[in-house]
């Protein structure tokens, strides 16, 4: 934050009455102080020989504190100095106190870590870096070097601000111990019980396969080599590794299959939920599982998977792949478990009708008037239009109808577009079936437009046509 004021000295004219400053339409006395722009301090300074004038002699903070000019002053966690100029221009500024917290919100001499750094927030609000830490919680000061895991590791921040968290010496100098206490330099492989291992960077033994006497060559991991009778097997699950033998030699023994407590037999088979047949499966290597052959309907009758059966008033298939026992209304089957088949009722605007298999059919569509529509058919309603009961985008819609036939007063039928008379109107059939005036007529003397009149002897024949009224008039000549 930055404040500046200049002020400029005033000379006044010596009068007979006791000299006085002005500033900002205020009289001030000899001394005064004044504060203003709730930031500055301006003090009057008048002479005996009537002159005057004000200067600025220090600042205000934001919380109240004086500040001479030319001093600084620390407020809480900021500071304000009060900067004067040769020039007499006076500014306020605020930078940040010693015990300003870091951008993260951290107080003063309190210290966090961020992964594998550790920081604290120092005078000024700075965040400093202060060290590393390893996983297994080693620190490691800024620019020192420790050990982490057993390694040398050395903990850098560089000039860019970069922070970095790296091995002292050259990660091929280590040496791997083995169990038998043996040093193994980098890229020497040796043999550990039925693993072996290769010594890598940092001093890492890591496996790189198995080992058996009988075999000539390392087993590699994930793989089988079979040797006489016996099978050897290097398996790596994660971060775990395994070697074992199998002999083929050894007699064959089957498990068994085990649900709800019971145990069954390779080969025996059993009713699971009253719903499916099982089938226990074993094999050689001692494990076994349960297939599904079968499904049963409530009455007890079993059906093959992939076929379905219909009893009472349902349909039970036995679905292939993931096998469900699946049921659907039958022939006889309710629609919806309420409406019997034949039977038809009404919703929103449509009547449906259940036929066999719970099947669920639109038969037509229905006005708020109660005027049946047949689906695929058109009808006019009481309000004089027509609407149509359709498919559209394959949704049965109930809708006003663009064309279609109007009816005359006398019953007669007209086509989309006709014209005919009607009294002394002439009308013409519109969208929807309606039918609409577009003008008068005169027996023997022909039509007239709306709003328009016509003249024949001494009569006058007006077509009008106002607020959505229709009326014709024939007036005499006086």
């Amino acid at each position: 934050m930055l404040r500046t004021l200049v002020l400029l000295s005033s000379v006044a004219i010596l009068s007979t009455w006791a000299v006085k400053c002005k500033y900002d339409n205020q009289d001030l006395d000899n001394n005064q102080i004044i504060v203003v722009q709730n930031a500055f301090r301006i003090k009057c300074l008048t002479e005996d020989n009537g002159s005057w004038k004000t200067e600025i002699v220090g600042c205000v903070a934001p919380d109240g504190t004086e500040i001479d000019a030319g001093q600084k002053k620390e407020v809480g966690d900021k500071v304000h100095e009060c900067v004067k100029t040769e020039g007499g221009q006076v500014s306020l500024k605020e930078s940040k106190g010693r015990l300003a917290a870091c951008p993260g919100g951290q107080k003063n001499g309190e210290e966090w870590q961020e992964k594998s750094f550790k920081f604290r927030c120092g005078d000024g609000g700075v965040v400093k870096f202060i060290a590393c830490v390893g996983q297994d919680g080693s620190v490691i000061n800024s620019g020192e070097t420790g050990k982490i895991g057993g390694f040398d590791v050395k903990c850098l921040q560089h000039a860019n601000g970069t922070i970095t968290m790296q091995a002292a010496n050259d990660p091929k100098s280590y040496e791997c111990k083995a169990k038998d206490g043996s040093m193994k330099k980098n890229g020497e492989e040796y043999i550990e019980g039925n693993f072996v291992r290769k010594c890598a960077d940092y001093g890492q033994g890591k496996i790189i396969g198995c080992y058996a006497e009988s075999v000539g060559n390392t087993i590699g991991v994930n793989q089988n080599v079979t040797a006489g009778d016996v099978i050897y097997s290097c398996k790596q699950d994660g971060s775990n590794y395994s070697f074992k033998t199998y002999n083929l030699k050894a007699p064959v023994v089957y498990s068994m299959c085990e649900q709800d407590g019971k145990q069954y037999k390779n080969g025996s088979t059993f009713i699971s939920r009253e719903s499916f047949r099982m089938k226990c499966v074993t094999f050689k290597n001692l494990t076994s599982t349960l297939e599904v052959v079968s499904c049963i309907t409530p009455a007890g009758v079993e059906i093959a998977i992939g076929t379905q059966l219909e009893e009472g008033d349902r349909v039970f298939e036995c679905t292939s792949g993931n096998v469900t026992l699946k049921s659907t209304p039958g022939q006889t089957g309710k629609c919806r478990g309420t409406y019997k088949v034949g039977e038809e009722w009404v919703e929103d605007s449509f009547k449906f009708a259940c036929e066999p298999y719970g099947k669920i059919i639109i038969k037509s569509c229905v006005t708020k008037e109660g005027t049946e529509i047949p689906l695929g058919d058109a009808k006019r309603v009481p309000a004089g239009y027509a609407m149509e009961c359709v498919i559209v985008n394959g949704h049965v819609a109930l809708q006003t109808a663009k064309t279609f036939d109007c009816e005359t007063g006398t019953g007669e039928t007209k086509k989309f577009g006709e014209t005919w008379n009607e009294g002394n109107f002439v009308r013409r059939c519109a969208n929807h079936g309606v039918s609409e005036i577009i003008g008068c007529y005169v027996d023997n003397v022909g039509s007239v437009g709306l709003n328009q009149n016509l003249t024949s002897g001494d009569l006058l024949y007006l077509c009008i046509h106002q607020n959505d009224q229709f009326k014709f008039r024939t007036l005499r000549a006086q």
